[in-house]
C-alpha cells in the first residue's frame, strides 16, 4: 500500500521514516517536492503518485512569529490544507490530518476531549483552526488528528532545548503553571501506522472524524524539564516560574491536556504515559547515531 507524508523534513515525518512498517511504501516528500500552496502541483503528483493515504504532517508552526507572518501562517495551515482536501476528496484518497492542542484555549480542569468546541487565541491556534474546518467543509474521507508538546530526538523541541541548556547553564526557569500531556513524536508515528492499518483493513470512509493523540498523563513545563534532567542523570537546578514572568507574544493555554482514549479504542493501540516515553527518548538523544539537527 503507497503512502505520501507530506513534510517530509519535518519532526514528525522523520519519526515515521525510523518506525515505518515493512508493508508500506511511502514517499516523503519536503517543500522542494511538494508546493502545497499549489493546488494544480497537489492533484499532480497525488494522480500520480495514487497512494491510498496521505498523512499531512506539514505546518507552519512558529507560534509567536506568526503573529507578524499572518499571511504565511494561514497559507500553510489553512490554504495549503484546503487545496490537500479538495485533490483528496476528488481523488478519493484517505487524509490523516496532524492538528494541534493549540485549538483550545479556557478554563479546563481535565483532558480534552474530541467533542470540546475549539476556542483558538492568537494566529497560529486561529490558523490551525482555520485549516480543521476547510477539511470538514471539503467532505474528505479521513481523520484530523490533534496532539500536544510534540517533541523527539529529531529537530528542534523542547526536550532537545532543555538537554541543550542544562549543558551550558547550571540553572534554569520553567514555566510551572501551563499544564499539558508530552507526546513522544515516535510514540505518535507508531500510533499513526496502526490507524493505517486498521483503517486499510475497513470500509472506505464517507467523512471526516476527529481524534486525539498524546501520551496519556498531565504534567507541567517545570514538571517536563525535572524528568529531562533526572532521567538524563544530569544536575542542573530548575526553578519554576509563573507565565506572566515569561511574557510572549502569543497567549498559551492554561491547560490543553488531550485524552487519546478514544484513539486507544478504535485502533487497538496501547498507548503509554509520558514519562514512560519520555525515557526512551532522552536514550534516544544520547546515542551516538542521535539526529541533533
Amino acid at each position: 500500500m503507497r503512502i505520501l507524508v507530506t513534510g517530509g523534513n519535518g519532526q514528525l515525518a522523520k519519526c515515521l521514516k525510523k518506525t515505518q512498517p515493512a508493508q508500506f511504501t511511502v514517499d516523503y516528500p519536503g517543500k522542494q517536492e511538494l508546493d502545497l500552496t499549489n493546488a494544480l502541483s497537489i492533484e499532480t503528483q497525488l494522480r500520480d503518485a495514487k497512494p491510498a493515504f496521505v498523512i499531512n504532517a506539514a505546518a507552519y508552526t512558529k507560534v509567536d512569529l506568526a503573529e507578524k507572518e499572518a499571511v504565511a501562517a494561514y497559507a500553510a495551515n489553512e490554504q495549503a490544507v484546503k487545496n490537500l482536501g479538495s485533490a483528496c476528496a476528488e481523488l478519493g484518497i484517505c487524509l490523516i490530518h496532524i492538528s494541534t492542542d493549540f485549538v483550545f484555549h479556557g478554563a479546563f480542569n481535565r483532558p480534552i476531549d474530541e467533542i470540546q468546541v475549539t476556542n483558538p487565541v492568537g494566529i497560529y491556534a486561529q490558523s490551525k483552526t482555520a485549516g480543521e474546518n476547510a477539511l470538514i467543509q471539503a467532505n474528505v474521507p479521513g481523520a484530523i488528528v490533534r496532539t500536544s508538546w510534540l517533541y523527539s530526538e529529531f529537530n528542534a523541541n523542547f526536550m532537545k532545548t532543555m538537554l541543550r541548556l542544562g549543558k551550558e547553564k547550571p540553572r534554569l526557569t520553567v514555566i510551572a503553571d501551563q499544564h499539558g500531556s508530552p507526546t513522544y513524536a515516535v510514540d505518535l508515528a507508531r500510533a499513526l501506522w496502526q490507524m493505517l492499518a486498521v483503517m486499510s483493513q475497513r470500509p472506505a470512509a464517507d467523512s471526516l472524524t476527529i481524534y486525539h493523540f498524546s501520551n496519556f498523563g498531565v504534567t507541567t513545563w517545570y514538571d517536563f524539564a525535572n524528568s529531562i534532567f533526572e532521567i538524563a542523570k544530569m544536575d542542573t537546578l530548575v526553578e519554576p516560574i509563573l507565565t506572566h514572568e515569561y511574557p510572549v507574544a502569543t497567549p498559551r493555554p492554561a491547560y490543553s491536556a488531550l485524552w487519546p482514549r478514544k484513539f486507544a479504542q478504535d485502533f487497538q493501540f496501547p498507548i503509554r504515559h509520558w514519562r514512560a516515553a519520555l525515557g526512551d527518548a532522552v536514550l534516544a538523544c544520547q546515542q551516538p547515531t542521535g539526529d541533533n539537527a
